[in-house]
């Protein structure tokens, strides 16, 4: 069994996908080829009532015209020669803004749509560790706490029911292209990927380069990711914490609306409530991307102030979410 496939079954047993839907995220680039192939050699070799159901979605964000057009045509006749279902939809550059977090929350709303379409439970995507250690390095260039400098999360829940989860972050973007091409499997390339037009990119292709130059080493990048690793455990003792209070503490769930019980508020450490209310808002699927370190700052201040306040007080954070404390009672409630 070649490396690819041990590194996925190891992250990602074949006993918690075995007889589910997948929706496996494929642009046509290496990554999620190597993916789409590891996943369907796996499948096969699974007894039939076993087997899982893999989908194929593919998001044309319609960026680079004649290219992306054939990005697309390309997914799907790798899809239809696997004889896999494949859904594909393209969209307006035009009408996705600008920046990076558009084009991310349109491709997760798309996987999310196809995911509830045909009831699949998991989403996969084609992450490795070169894009957890890039993430690392962005968020650390932006101003991030531990949850930030772990990079990508493994898995998480981002709607009821549906996990999404890259199962390839134990290996390197080499790997990938070794293991392509022992199989003789071709693939797209996004030349878009080159030009230092993102952030993301600018980290990829300039400095990480120039980082592993001035310490006069290419080990720069393992390195990274054991950090992040470490950084990732103890962080998740955190996280436990977290949902030990949240699960103890909440009072009500509704509708866009959680009030929890603020009684002893100020004697929980900052880094286990911040925790609480980062996974309180997943749990709400409210949008986290606009909530950045000055909010979350500007709210452990003002719950410093009001948590023994005898009078109601309130704040606003972008989403838009409402925050108000009353008669010992934390509300917390989105506006839309």
């Amino acid at each position: 069994m070649s490396r690819v496939l041990e590194s996925i079954l190891e992250a990602w047993p074949a006993h918690r996908w075995i007889r589910s839907t997948i929706v496996l995220a494929v642009s046509g680039g290496p990554d999620s080829v190597a993916l789409l192939c590891a996943m369907d050699h796996l499948r096969l070799h699974e007894p039939a009532s076993n087997r899982p159901r893999l989908v194929i979605a593919h998001l044309n964000h319609g960026l680079r015209g004649a290219q992306s057009d054939q990005d697309q045509a390309f997914v799907g006749e790798l899809a239809n020669q696997k004889n896999l279902e494949v859904f594909s939809q393209k969209l307006q550059g035009s009408a996705l803004g600008t920046g990076e977090a558009p084009l991310r929350k349109a491709r997760i709303g798309f996987l999310k749509g196809i995911a509830d379409h045909v009831g699949a439970s998991w989403i996969a995507t084609g992450a490795t560790a070169d894009d957890s250690v890039e993430t690392m390095l962005h968020n650390l260039l932006r101003g991030t706490g531990p949850a930030g400098l772990a990079g990508i999360r493994h898995q998480r829940e981002i709607s009821e029911g549906v996990q999404l989860i890259h199962p390839m972050l134990g290996l390197w973007k080499s790997d990938l292209l070794e293991y392509l091409g022992s199989i003789g499997q071709s693939f797209r390339i996004d030349a878009s990927n080159s030009q230092s037009l993102y952030t993301r990119n600018r980290i990829r292709n300039e400095c990480l380069p120039f980082l592993e130059q001035f310490i006069g080493s290419d080990q720069l990048k393992r390195r990274l990711l054991k950090t992040s690793e470490l950084i990732r455990q103890e962080h998740q003792v955190i996280e436990q914490l977290a949902l030990q209070w949240l699960d103890s503490k909440v009072v009500r769930w509704g509708e866009g609306r959680v009030e929890v019980d603020c009684k002893d508020v100020s004697e929980v450490a900052w880094p286990v409530l911040q925790s609480a209310l980062v996974a309180l808002w997943h749990r709400m699927g409210w949008p986290l991307e606009q909530v950045g370190y000055r909010h979350w700052e500007q709210v452990r201040s003002w719950i410093d102030a009001s948590a023994g306040s005898a009078h109601p007080t309130r704040m606003q954070l972008p989403g838009p979410i409402e925050l108000r404390i009353a008669r010992k009672v934390f509300c917390i409630r989105s506006g839309m």
